[in-house]
């Protein structure tokens, strides 16, 4: 009995022990790895407790805040990926060391996403100003060939048909048909869902139909780099990928809602998310300038595929105004009759497109 006693002890000091440090230490606000903010602690009345809430936020806060949670993430994996399990936390485990995020075909929104896109030629229609889509498929849809065995994307080629119909009065670069057409080339980051240097210029030289003019070849800004797939399983094997950057004129500058930024910034290199050295990031109005001395503004509304795109386009328009719906808080049309720009151009990743929200604000006058 006495020896029941002490196993009986140790088990309650392992449950113990972790619950004293999450009430001892502080919260953890950001997690590098995972690249967002974690859950806080939650806050108790009467009214949380009844309807839920609170019940909710605290699970939340327990599996955020639990001591060495990226040791047990990693050690999870590891023990998922020996008992053959090909997806973890979100991402496939990819052929040839991808990390693919999961865009399956139930989950795909294709209501939300037509009638998105309807808002955007809505939008081109109304402003009569000239417009082209470069709607990109997600690494899966692009690379079906490295997804495991059994596995499945949304369809990128029925995304794109679907678009063909919604925007009847706008340019459809086949984007899908130029990346799929380059196997040879590592057009997505093995550990994050954006695509690559190599990528974008794929994506410039289609939307440009090969007639775009800017000819450098990307550089080498950073290796090391682990993205957001990889942060879903923090796979202790995974490999890291390389980043590379455009050159650009020393004429060309940046600003983002009204402050000077660089095109480029540096500083990514020291941090986790090394793909921030697109413009440091996502904002809600950028404006790059100082490219080709031509006149013509092109005004880009995106999500952040795009910012590996811009750099590219400083060398076709003087102006390159890009708009992240998700932090511009006024009215594009406004802008629009502002800056009558002489195109506009709508970049987006087919998923994020069909999962977006704020395209309503696109109704704005």
């Amino acid at each position: 009995m006495k020896k029941y006693g002490i196993f009986s002890a140790l088990f309650l000091l392992i449950l113990a022990v972790p619950a004293l440090l999450m009430l001892l230490k502080p919260d953890r606000e950001f997690s590098e790895n995972e690249n967002r903010f974690l859950a806080a602690r939650p806050e108790v009345s009467a009214e949380s407790v009844g309807s839920g809430k609170f019940q909710e936020q605290m699970e939340d806060w327990l599996s955020e805040q639990f001591p060495a949670r990226d040791l047990w993430m990693s050690s999870g994996t590891v023990i998922k990926k020996a008992a053959g399990f090909r997806d973890i936390g979100g991402a496939y485990l990819g052929k040839d060391g991808y990390y693919l995020e999961m865009h399956t075909p139930d989950s795909f929104d294709w209501a939300k996403y037509r009638r998105n896109l309807e808002y955007l030629a809505d939008l081109a229609a109304e402003c009569d100003v000239p417009a082209t889509a470069l709607l990109i498929p997600c690494a899966a849809s692009a690379m079906p060939e490295m997804l495991p065995a059994g596995a499945s994307s949304y369809g990128a080629r029925a995304a794109y048909e679907a678009a063909c119909e919604a925007m009847p009065g706008v340019t459809l670069p086949d984007v899908t048909a130029a990346l799929q057409a380059a196997p040879e080339v590592q057009r997505y980051y093995r550990t994050d869902h954006h695509w690559t240097a190599a990528g974008a210029l794929i994506g410039y030289n289609c939307l440009m139909n090969g007639a775009g003019a800017y000819t450098g070849t990307p550089e080498r800004f950073s290796s090391g780099f682990s993205g957001t797939t990889f942060s879903k399983t923090l796979d202790p094997s995974a490999q890291t990928d390389t980043v590379e950057i455009f050159p650009n004129p020393d004429t060309v500058t940046a600003s983002a809602d009204g402050e000077e930024i660089p095109v480029y910034d540096l500083t990514a290199a020291d941090r986790k998310d090394k793909y921030m050295v697109y413009l440091g990031g996502n904002h809600g109005l950028v404006t790059i300038t100082g490219g080709v001395q031509n006149g013509k503004t092109l005004l880009v509304l995106k999500d952040s595929f795009a910012n590996a795109l811009a750099p590219l386009l400083t060398a076709d328009y003087e102006t390159v105004m890009l708009v992240d719906l998700r932090y511009y808080p006024g009215s594009v049309r406004s802008l629009i009759r502002t800056v009558q720009p002489d195109e506009l151009l709508f970049v987006y990743e087919m998923s994020n497109a069909a999962a977006n929200d704020d395209f309503v604000k696109l109704l704005l006058p």
